[in-house]
């Protein structure tokens, strides 16, 4: 009956953009309808956890229907995503599919609904119900099936080099699974978390400066800055700094992490090496069953714990002299100087990633492949393969 319900508002929606479309009301009709096929292969060396693998189809729609009364234009944005199984259950939570771990069973299929609306004058916009912010406590990453979902409120105010947000999250639904619960971390409730924003750019720099109040957890602010001495020499710093709130759920916190990688780029190579400390006796939290935050370099060993250090290496080829729209990326990451269970350890990963755009051949066809080599002393170490071919329709 879910299912059928949401079929029936998507595909009601849809008719009623195309019937609208060519009447008199002056209602403008923007979709996106995106079909993603994603394949996730994970294997853990010495037996340390089950390997698992997935195989599915997903489809995520976003429309934005608006109208214009005077000055004031009016937004509804629904939002449905959907992701079905192509491969047999492998009893195993890949945080792809939901899984039961009563029956250890993975769902065949899932289905994420939203609807969020918006108000907008001059240069403010508010917006409620879905939003889709992008920080550092509540990041989106692509590299997975489905999107995660946020409920809240957001007031927006916008000039062409400064971007203003204020707004508040109360709820939200990871990637892999449907219903909406409260923000947690470490399965600690929270019953909202409030944010503000601010970032900009001119020619030659750029900068974020956010802080997150998760209430009766942890309060975190974050300073982005990147800078451009020339057009072949870059410098990004990301500065963290989390502390506690009161009576905290999660107790004392201290931790502050401080991040920076050079860029060079000469024709189609570029290259960057980087280090990355953390301060404090804490590491850096997330959201429970979410990505990583916006560190200096995405990664998914995350290199995030109490004192670590870490050093980065980037290196990316565009052949777009010699095949359009290919990209390649490695990366190789080391970080050491922390501690897993009273034992000194350390962790490195080499991922390569490499980028097809189609759009040459099909316009709005995408391919992704990224193998992601993760070894620890004490821990998991793993290989993983993330393999996604997508296909977009605006309409």
């Amino acid at each position: 009956m879910k299912h059928i319900f949401i079929y029936g508002i998507f595909f009601s929606g849809t008719t009623l953009a195309c019937c609208l479309a060519h009447s008199e009301v002056d209602v403008n009709f923007q979709n996106t309808l995106t079909l993603k096929t994603f394949n996730f292969d994970r294997q853990y060396e010495n037996g340390t956890s089950p390997d698992t693998h997935s195989l599915s189809q997903g489809l995520i729609y976003r429309g934005d229907w608006s109208t214009k009364l005077n000055d004031v234009q009016l937004h509804l944005n629904p939002s449905i995503q959907y992701a079905y199984r192509l491969s047999s259950d492998q009893h195993t939570n890949d945080m792809v599919i939901p899984f039961d771990p009563n029956t250890k069973k993975q769902a065949q299929d899932q289905v994420k609904y939203s609807l969020g609306a918006g108000v907008e004058y001059q240069n403010f916009r508010m917006n409620i119900g879905e939003i889709t912010p992008d920080s550092p406590l509540t990041p989106q990453v692509d590299t997975h099936q489905l999107r995660v979902n946020y409920k809240g409120l957001e007031l927006k105010y916008k000039t062409p080099q400064q971007n203003f947000e204020l707004g508040l999250i109360n709820r939200y639904s990871p990637k892999n699974e449907e219903d909406y619960h409260k923000l947690a971390i470490s399965k600690h409730e929270s019953d909202g978390l409030y944010f503000f924003q601010w970032d900009g750019k001119t020619p030659r720099y750029h900068w974020k400066f956010y802080n997150g109040y998760l209430t009766d957890l942890i309060n975190q602010s974050y300073f982005a800055f990147d800078y451009q001495w020339t057009k072949q020499h870059t410098t990004k710093l990301r500065v963290f700094r989390h502390d506690d709130i009161g009576k905290s759920k999660l107790g004392e916190y201290d931790n502050t992490s401080v991040g920076a990688m050079h860029f060079i780029k000469h024709g189609n190579f570029t290259t960057g090496i980087g280090y990355q400390e953390n301060f404090g006796k804490d590491g850096i939290p997330k959201l429970d069953n979410m990505p990583i935050p916006h560190m200096v370099n995405w990664t998914l060993g995350a290199f995030t714990k109490a004192d670590e250090k870490s050093y980065h290496f980037v290196a990316s080829y565009d052949f777009k002299d010699y095949i359009k729209g290919l990209k390649v990326t490695y990366k190789y990451i080391y970080g050491d100087s922390f501690q897993t269970m009273n034992q000194n350890d350390f962790e490195q990963e080499s991922d390569v990633l490499i980028q097809y755009d189609l759009n040459a051949w099909i316009k709005n066809l995408k391919f992704l492949f990224l193998n992601i080599n993760y070894d620890t002393k004490h821990g998991k170490s793993l290989d993983e393969q993330r393999m996604m071919l997508h296909y977009t329709v605006n309409f």
